[in-house]
């Protein structure tokens, strides 16, 4: 899994940038990236429906502590494998996931919705990711 490039910024809502969630070259959905400290401990927080997933990297744990909705939550490891997936009520703690190196945060029916189970591959992928034409 390739680290979000940085974008040294001060507010939470600039450090976000998007991307796309992709599995077998096919784009599942789009999503947010938090990229700074800020914009990881804010996450989806105050929102009231996940309409955008949101990937927070690097990170081993979430909660939903100040969370409006339930959230599917997605550990993925470094070669971008789903270690797993959890669906997340409002104000609960969970165990840390130890294999993670980032999380993706979503609707609770994103992943039934992917079709993505746990040992699944993915990419998430960048607009500088992409090849350009030469």
């Amino acid at each position: 899994m390739r680290k979000i490039p940085s974008h040294h910024s001060s507010s939470a809502r600039e450090a976000v940038s998007t991307g796309w969630l992709v599995r077998d070259n096919t784009v599942l959905a789009s999503i947010s990236c938090a990229q700074s400290r800020r914009a990881r401990r804010v996450g989806l927080r105050g929102t009231d429906r996940v309409s955008t997933p949101l990937l927070l990297q690097p990170c081993k744990w979430v909660h939903s502590f100040g969370m409006r909705v339930p959230l599917s939550v997605l550990y993925i490891n470094h070669d971008g494998e789903v270690v797993k997936i959890q669906e997340l009520k409002r104000n609960r703690l969970p165990l840390p996931v130890v294999k993670a190196c980032c999380v993706l945060e979503a609707d609770t029916d994103a992943p039934r919705r992917w079709n993505l189970q746990v040992g699944a591959t993915i990419e998430i992928r960048f607009a500088q990711d992409s090849p350009t034409a030469s």
